[in-house]
């Protein structure tokens, strides 16, 4: 909406609120920023504009000028996953560093504006500075790999090394390189992705959520997604395709956040489950169908030490109750828990004959034979599950737009 969103005070500037009173929050203004600017870009509106530049003047206002750079102060006292080190303010995020520097190149781009150059080229030149403790840095080396830190320590040189907030802030060198073509942004975006792309396995818990950082192996929570996404970024940056292989394997793992529907269950006997915290069965409930039925799910997810996906059942008979997901007994109805490739991949026909569909809103399949045999070469543009099943988008030749199952590609690229 064009007259805000979120916690935001009398400026309309993003905030926290914590304890009751508001606190500047430098990654929050700096996102707010960008998704501001999307939606002049979307809608022409100049309130849109003038709101971002309310959030980079906020920044600008509160830097910390070191060591060549701007630093954007955390004004409250945090505690690291709330169990580990004491940050007491004013403490410092390279994320952060890296989303104003978004937000400044693209301001700059918009606007001409020189005083953004100038913000960009400060923000930039904290990548430079050497990390000494008890000073603002947020760029080390451990163990050979280049780290943005989203949590650089205040009185020592060590960090979380957050997995990704050290993408988000990777991003903001790829903005400032695409404007000035900097040698340095790009070795340090280089240098950064390779971390990103070298590290994932370390990341990675197969066949559950990803870790949120590497020093303290965290779980992902909800950011397992987002770990999913930014690869696909990463993927249209740079073009490697291992790291759109890397957004599959943590696809495969766990399913994406927030994926909710109606659940068709097929005439028959089906049982829900309640499981503890550890995924031992507390609670189940078994119902008979005389003919198929539908209640809605409030999300799609795993449970720990149980095999498979389930739904968490929000109505009818099993409210409250998990389902398994089962193809063609139980599923959700329609196209789900996508991911949108922002350049086509290549891959290689291993099934055939080859059947490519399209689906409508209600969830209604209708299939057309292809003419593709076992070997031609195909190119997609999206990954989605439809009616339980994961398929892929044909993104270009006399199908496109069609999906078809993803056990009949093998993808290449």
């Amino acid at each position: 909406p064009v007259e805000g969103w979120g916690t935001v005070d009398e400026h309309g500037v993003r905030m926290v609120n914590l304890s009751g009173k508001l606190y500047d929050h430098p990654v929050n203004q700096a996102q707010y920023g960008i998704n501001l600017l999307e939606c002049y870009r979307l809608t022409n509106d100049v309130r849109y504009l003038d709101n971002a530049k309310c959030q980079a003047q906020r920044l600008i206002d509160r830097k910390v000028a070191y060591g060549g750079g701007w630093f954007y102060p955390y004004p409250f006292r945090y505690a690291l996953h709330r169990v580990y080190d004491i940050y007491e303010p004013p403490w410092y995020s390279q994320m952060a560093q890296g989303q104003a520097l978004s937000l400044f190149v693209r301001l700059y781009q918009v606007t001409g504006e020189t005083a953004y150059q100038e913000a960009a080229d400060r923000t930039f030149a904290t990548f430079l500075v050497r990390p000494v403790a008890g000073k603002p840095w947020g760029v080390y080396v451990v163990n050979n790999l280049l780290w943005l830190e989203e949590y650089p320590n205040p009185k020592a040189v060590r960090g979380d090394r957050t997995y990704n907030g050290h993408i988000f802030s990777a991003w903001g060198l790829w903005d400032y390189w695409v404007l000035t073509k900097d040698e340095r942004a790009k070795l340090l975006l280089q240098g950064a992705l390779t971390t990103a792309r070298d590290v994932h396995l370390e990341i990675r818990r197969p066949q559950w959520r990803s870790k949120y950082c590497l020093t303290h192996g965290k779980d992902a929570g909800t950011y397992h997604t987002t770990h999913i996404t930014q690869h696909l970024l990463n993927h249209a940056i740079t073009g490697d395709p291992a790291f759109a292989r890397i957004s599959d394997l943590y696809y495969s793992d766990f399913p994406v956040h927030g994926v909710s529907g109606q659940i068709r269950f097929e005439a028959g006997d089906h049982t829900g489950y309640k499981f503890d915290a550890q995924g031992r069965v507390v609670a189940s409930k078994k119902i008979r169908l005389s003919r198929y039925s539908y209640a809605p799910s409030a999300e799609r997810d795993k449970v720990l030490n149980q095999g498979g996906v389930w739904y968490n059942i929000s109505a009818g008979a099993l409210a409250g109750y998990r389902v398994k997901e089962t193809p063609a007994r139980v599923f959700q109805l329609g196209e789900y828990a996508a991911l949108g490739y922002r350049i086509d991949r290549k891959g290689k026909v291993i099934a055939a004959p080859l059947k490519a569909y399209t689906i409508d809103s209600a969830g209604r399949m209708k299939a057309v034979t292809t003419t593709y045999k076992v070997g031609d070469m195909v190119t997609v543009d999206r990954r989605a599950y439809l009616n339980g099943v994961q398929h892929l988008r044909l993104a270009s030749g006399d199908y496109a737009g069609r999906w078809v199952g993803a056990a009949a590609i093998l993808l290449t690229t």
